[in-house]
């Protein structure tokens, strides 16, 4: 059981906030040993990404069982909606003492707290070798990478799902106070008078925290935590990401993505001006062997055309390859 003490700068400090690094990390948590039953077409659309643009460290860090990554991957909001580009920014000026603290807690654990310690990948260690300035650079730009090839496209139905939460856990508070609200976010919390208790196999009590930062998930069926449990060299506030309500009107049709797989997704969209393998590899940052066994697949279930034109030969997006691209992908 874990413990959050709530006096009343906490409370008075109890505030939500959207967050677009926060939601990048709900996603890539997907790719965990224990996430591998969650998430459908999302965690195969990130996982593919993840390989085929080289994310090696952000890759590293969520790869096989891990109770904890690094907190810097998660700036806390300073506003009600931080931007992408403020936040990436916090991540690539992380204070290199606090970055050190932090790695050093994911590769040995907290062993009071039954927190379990792992095995840092050799692409870490070697990155880190760099040192923890260049290492958060690094992250930053495989984190924007992820962002704007897997997120950003999705990120006006995303965010409206989380501004509708929001807006209910508002009129929540509004209609029957801040321990309902709060109570109705997870059934692991429980209010007790002036401590938040949080059910969970971890241990342990957070005190001295001057607020609580409350950010909705659209990939978590948990609760996901970023606290302090133990002393840090720099504090930061409690940031809990709570699973977003359901989308009110949620498509029930598999995506796209889900369907065919991220890149043959962006080549099918791509297609739509008629394009040589050469020109799909050099766009895509692909090898030619792997575009053209995507185009094969591609050709093969009937959603492009082949046409030789001379020396080369150009694909080009069938009528029904158009019309599947235009249906409206499934809110996660």
């Amino acid at each position: 059981m874990l413990y959050l003490d709530m006096d009343r700068a906490v409370l008075a400090n109890t505030r939500f906030a959207i967050s677009p690094l926060s939601t990048v990390t709900g996603a890539l948590w997907l790719l965990a040993d224990n996430m591998q039953s969650a998430g459908g077409g999302w965690r195969c659309m990130v996982r593919d990404v993840v390989r085929e643009r080289k994310l090696v460290l952000l890759g590293s860090l969520f790869s096989g069982s891990c109770d904890y990554v690094p907190d810097f991957l998660t700036p806390q909001p300073q506003a009600p909606e931080a931007s992408v580009q403020e936040e990436l920014h916090t991540v690539a000026t992380s204070d290199s003492v606090r970055l050190a603290w932090e790695l050093q807690l994911m590769a040995q654990g907290v062993p009071q707290e039954r927190m379990a310690g792992r095995v840092v990948p050799t692409i870490l260690r070697e990155a880190l070798e760099r040192g923890e300035q260049d290492f958060a650079e690094q992250v930053a730009g495989e984190l924007h990478r992820l962002w704007e090839v897997a997120l950003a496209p999705e990120w006006m139905a995303l965010r409206t799902r989380m501004e509708e939460d929001i807006t209910y856990r508002a009129q929540t508070i509004a209609r029957h106070g801040l321990a309902s609200m709060v109570a109705d976010l997870n059934p692991r919390m429980l209010w007790n008078d002036d401590q938040l208790s949080l059910i969970t196999r971890f241990q342990g009590r957070i005190s001295g925290s001057t607020g609580l930062v409350l950010t909705p998930s659209v990939f978590t069926t948990g609760l996901r935590l970023v606290i302090d449990s133990v002393p840090a060299p720099t504090t930061r506030q409690p940031m809990f990401a709570y699973p977003a309500r359901p989308a009110p009107h949620a498509d029930p049709e598999p995506t796209i993505h889900a369907l065919l797989g991220v890149t043959r997704t962006r080549l099918l969209a791509d297609l739509h001006t008629a394009r040589t393998t050469g020109e799909l590899s050099e766009r895509h940052f692909l090898a030619n062997s792997t575009v053209s066994y995507h185009l094969g697949i591609l050709h093969h279930t009937g959603l492009i055309t082949r046409t030789r034109t001379g020396q080369h030969v150009l694909y080009h997006q069938t009528p029904r390859a158009a019309d599947l691209l235009a249906v409206p992908r499934t809110s996660p």
